[in-house]
C-alpha cells in the first residue's frame, strides 16, 4: 500500500510541476502567475471579456489545492500515467484517452481544466475547443476525454491574418532567401504544381498531398484514404506522411532556411475530412500558414494567408463554399486547381509577408482535394 501510494504522488508531483504557470493578455500586456500555494486561485471564465461584469457570476474559483485534489485524485494510476506521457512530450506521445465522468464534480469542465492547466491558460471556455481525430471518445455519453493533447484550440477564421513578417525583401537575411527570390520564375506553371503526367488517383481517396521544398517537388504524390493523415518530420511520430523519408531521395543538399525549418516541423500537421469540410491541425511547436479558396474573400482581388498558431485547428476548405469561391487567377504563383489547399510549415507568404510566393517558403504541402482535376 505503501508503495502504491508513493508512485501514485510521484505521478501526481510530477504533473503539476509541468503545468503551464502563466498566462498572457497580448491586448493589455499583463501577465499572471499560478503557483502550487494553497492560496493562489485557478479561475475560469465562461464569458468574454466584454461581459466581465457578469462574470463573477458564472465562474468557479479554484485553489491550487482543490484543483490538485479535485481532478488528480479522481484519476486512476493507470490514468495518471497515459496523462504523464501525453504532457511530458507535448503531444508526441500518442497516448490513450483519459476519461472522466461528465457529471461529476469538480464543477469545472475536466477537459477544459486540464487544457488550462497543461496547455492553455487563457482558454475561456470549452467552446473553443475541437477534438482531435486521434481521440476515439467523441461518442461516449457518459464519459469525456481529459487528455489535454486530444484537444485542438479553434483558430477563428473570421479574423483577417495579423501583420507577421510585414519585412521588405531587402531585409531578409541571406540565410533565409529562397534561389528563386527577386528572379523571374524560369518554370512555367500550368494549372496545378502537381500535375506532371502522374495520371489520376484512386476512387477511395480523398486527396492527395505533395511536399514541396521551395519550387522543388520532392517525392512522390502521397495519397490519402483513411479519414485523417498526419503529416511529419520524422519517426515515431506515427504514421503517414513522414517528410525526412521523401526528402532521402533528394540528391542535391538543401538550401540553408529548408533545413532550418525542416527542424521545425516536428509533429507537424494532421489533415482529417469530417462531415463540414477539411481540418488541419496543427500539432507543431511553429505556426503553419494556410491559403484556400473557401478562406478567400470574393470581394478582394488580394491572396489571404491564414497564420495558425500552435495547438490550434482551422476549418480549410468548406465543401459548400468551393462552388462559390473564385478561382485563382495570379500568374507565377502555382496551384489555379480550386480544389487545392497551400501549407507552409513556419515560414508565410503572400502580400503582408517577405516571401511573396508560395515557391519562396523552405517547406510547404500542396493538398489536392478530390476530385483534383
Amino acid at each position: 500500500m505503501f508503495m502504491f501510494r508513493t508512485k501514485r504522488n510521484t505521478l501526481a508531483k510530477r504533473l503539476w510541476k509541468a503545468r503551464v504557470v502563466k498566462r498572457e493578455h497580448e491586448a493589455s500586456g499583463e501577465t499572471e502567475t499560478f503557483s502550487s500555494s494553497s492560496s493562489t486561485s485557478y479561475c475560469c471564465c465562461c464569458c468574454s471579456n466584454r461581459h466581465t461584469n457578469s462574470c463573477s457570476q458564472q465562474q468557479q474559483c479554484y485553489s491550487a489545492e482543490m484543483v490538485r485534489s479535485d481532478l488528480l485524485k479522481r484519476l486512476k494510476e493507470s490514468q495518471l500515467e497515459l496523462l504523464l506521457a501525453a504532457v511530458e512530450s507535448r503531444g508526441a506521445d500518442l497516448s490513450a484517452c483519459v476519461l472522466l465522468p461528465r457529471d461529476q464534480p469538480p464543477l469545472l469542465d475536466p477537459r477544459l481544466l486540464c487544457c488550462q492547466l497543461w496547455r492553455w491558460p487563457d482558454l475561456r471556455q470549452a467552446a473553443e475547443l475541437k477534438r482531435l481525430p486521434v481521440c476515439r471518445s467523441s461518442k461516449d455519453p457518459v464519459y469525456i476525454c481529459c487528455n489535454p493533447y486530444h484537444w485542438s484550440r479553434l483558430c477563428k477564421p473570421e479574423s483577417p491574418p495579423p501583420p507577421y513578417c510585414r519585412f521588405a525583401r531587402e531585409r531578409l537575411k541571406p540565410e533565409d532567401r529562397a534561389p528563386s527570390e527577386g528572379q523571374c520564375p524560369a518554370i512555367q506553371y500550368h494549372g496545378s504544381l502537381t500535375t506532371n503526367g502522374e495520371g489520376e488517383g484512386g476512387e477511395r481517396e480523398w486527396c492527395k498531398l505533395a511536399y514541396w521544398e521551395l519550387a522543388t517537388r520532392v517525392g512522390r504524390l502521397f495519397s490519402v484514404e483513411l479519414p485523417a493523415v498526419n503529416v511529419f518530420t520524422s519517426l515515431p511520430h506515427g504514421d503517414g506522411l513522414c517528410l525526412s523519408t521523401l526528402a532521402q531521395h533528394t540528391y542535391s543538399p538543401p538550401h540553408e532556411s529548408v533545413r532550418r525549418t525542416r527542424a521545425k516541423i516536428g509533429l507537424g500537421v494532421t489533415l482529417s475530412q469530417e462531415g463540414d469540410g477539411v481540418w488541419a491541425y496543427n500539432r507543431s511547436d511553429s505556426p503553419i500558414f494556410v491559403n484556400s479558396p473557401t478562406l478567400d474573400d470574393p470581394e478582394s482581388r488580394t491572396l489571404l494567408v491564414y497564420r495558425v498558431p500552435p495547438g490550434h485547428c482551422l476549418n480549410i476548405f468548406n465543401a459548400d463554399k468551393a462552388a462559390c469561391a473564385r478561382h485563382w487567377d495570379i500568374a507565377g504563383t502555382g496551384p489555379v486547381d480550386p480544389n487545392s489547399v497551400r501549407i507552409s510549415f513556419a515560414k508565410g507568404w503572400g502580400p503582408k509577408y517577405s516571401r511573396q510566393e508560395v515557391t519562396a517558403c523552405p517547406c510547404w504541402l500542396e493538398v489536392l482535394l478530390a476530385p483534383c482535376r
